[in-house]
């Protein structure tokens, strides 16, 4: 028969926003009338684990023991949520009962929801969890079944169950094995327009390029039907796959909203917002902590299309997660933070008929007019945009071209060119960063910017009206440029077609 033990400890995790943080939980039985107290600032999911494990207990042949039972979690001083708090606290009561064997000086770690049958339920933001702990030394890892895919792809070792009942057969049967859980990465499922069937589109097919070498921030100007939602559509299908680090980040944000029935994906993020879109869709649910269109967009592309008809507050709002890469959300006056490096990739037509860009004078709109269309596109946003390209109509030969596929496939060999450019980029910072999103530093030395070509930038800013964060952004984009080409420093030419793409014509 086991014997009982005063206090049990019992470690397990919880997560606010992004984050997750170890948490210890101390049971205690002591005798008196039945009671069932939980303390350490604990909300409601919490508070009615009594119910579940009560339930739980007489569903897998347990005993709920009489007495007082005094549940702390620590730290006290944070608030916490969630079910998954119930297997620790229910097998803290069974240690300290007696009713299992706790081997002596074992450091347990433990998660997971208890239903009224027993069962051991996986709950959201199990990935961020297990990321946390999986290099903590435990003795005992015990985590629901239904998490399995969370910890294969968190790299995480230890041991599954799928009810109460389970736990005599790892304690007293000696059966526990830490086991490594594999991730299997599977081919995408997204067939993507290859980028050779953008036609006539020379200086957006480069733009788009240059985005995904440098991760990079575009914008797409041009007349409605010249091809502006292709060219966004055909951006992800020539970015590099997810690594296993990124596809971590990108499941455990969506499993935060899905829980189990969250879906692993190989694929890159991509977000479509639309002119309707508000501030609150954009960061989340404070209330829930729960992410929005940015954090989901988080490793992959942000896709804002026609832009102009956005309202003045929502890109207002945009220019700081454009500069920090991060959302934030506020509750009960604490900040909790989400990762935000996406690619933003706005399009939109350049006055209200779209056809500014046009031969000919097309356009009938007054100067007025196209000020006030353009209007809440103001100056600090752009600011924050790296590339920006206008697309016309396509005319003569192309519009022949447009429906006879001429040409063999180009995404793979641009896919192959931007990867090596990633890779440059990742040896150069010797960190998991590219040239549109190293944190600012000695720019002149570690992007390698020879004296003479440095003095031709500062010149070519000073006759463009440049700021200071135009300047720097013109340096990061010439050296995507040159990275492409394979040049090991920036020259004037990198600097002159940097600069192209800094001009706006409305």
């Amino acid at each position: 028969m086991p014997s009982k033990t005063n206090v049990v400890h019992i470690y397990s995790c919880f997560t606010t926003g992004s984050e997750s943080t170890l948490s210890l939980i101390e049971v205690s039985i002591s005798p008196g009338i039945p009671t069932f107290s939980v303390i350490g600032l604990c909300d409601s999911s919490i508070r009615e684990a009594q119910g579940r494990i009560r339930s739980a207990f007489k569903s897998a042949g347990f005993n709920m023991p009489k007495g007082h039972i005094t549940i702390g979690i620590s730290p006290a001083y944070m608030r916490k949520a969630g079910s998954g708090f119930d297997l620790p606290m229910a097998m803290g009561i069974l240690f300290c009962s007696g009713q299992l064997y706790l081997p002596p000086n074992s450091k347990i770690y433990a998660e997971g929801e208890l239903s009224l049958g027993g069962d051991v339920i996986g709950t959201p933001g199990s990935c961020l969890r297990l990321k946390t702990v999986r290099d903590m030394d435990f003795d005992y890892k015990i985590i629901p079944s239904g998490e399995a895919a969370s910890a294969g792809i968190s790299r995480f070792t230890g041991q599954t169950v799928s009810s109460l009942s389970d736990l005599a057969g790892l304690f007293e049967g000696g059966s526990y094995k830490e086991n490594v859980f594999e991730f299997i990465r599977q081919n995408s499922d997204n067939d993507y327009i290859d980028i050779s069937n953008l036609k006539g589109q020379e200086k957006a097919k480069r733009a788009l390029l240059i985005s995904a070498a440098g991760f990079h921030n575009l914008l797409l100007m041009g007349s409605p039907g010249c091809g502006k939602t292709l060219a966004g559509k055909m951006l992800a299908g020539i970015l590099p796959e997810l690594s296993p680090e990124e596809m971590s980040d990108v499941y455990a944000i969506t499993e935060l909203l899905e829980g189990e029935k969250a879906e692993l994906c190989c694929d890159r993020p991509v977000r479509l917002i639309g002119p309707n879109i508000t501030v609150g869709k954009l960061v989340g649910n404070s209330a829930s902590l729960t992410p929005g269109e940015l954090a989901l967009a988080n490793h992959g592309i942000l896709f804002a299309d026609e832009l102009p008809l956005y309202s003045s507050e929502v890109l207002d709002f945009l220019r700081k997660p454009l500069e920090e890469r991060k959302v934030n959300l506020i509750r009960r006056g604490q900040l909790y933070s989400f990762d935000a490096n996406f690619i933003f990739l706005g399009t939109g037509n350049p006055c209200k008929c779209g056809l500014l860009y046009e031969k000919g004078d097309r356009c009938r709109c007054t100067a007025n007019e196209i000020s006030r269309y353009m209007s809440r596109i103001t100056g600090p946003f752009l600011e924050r945009i790296d590339l920006i390209s206008e697309m016309r109509s396509v005319s003569g030969k192309d519009m022949t071209y447009i429906c006879v596929n001429d040409k063999e496939c180009e995404s793979p060999y641009y896919k192959e060119t931007v990867q090596r450019c990633w890779d440059i980029a990742h040896r150069r910072y010797r960190a998991d960063c590219l040239n549109g999103t190293f944190p600012d530093a000695d720019i002149k030395d570690i992007l390698r910017v020879p004296e003479k070509v440095l003095k031709y930038a500062g010149d070519t800013c000073d006759k463009g009206f440049f700021s200071a964060r135009g300047f720097t952004r013109i340096l990061r984009v010439a050296r995507t440029i040159a990275d492409i080409k394979g040049a090991e420093d920036i020259s004037e030419d990198d600097i002159a077609e940097a600069v192209q793409y800094r001009k706006r014509g409305f």
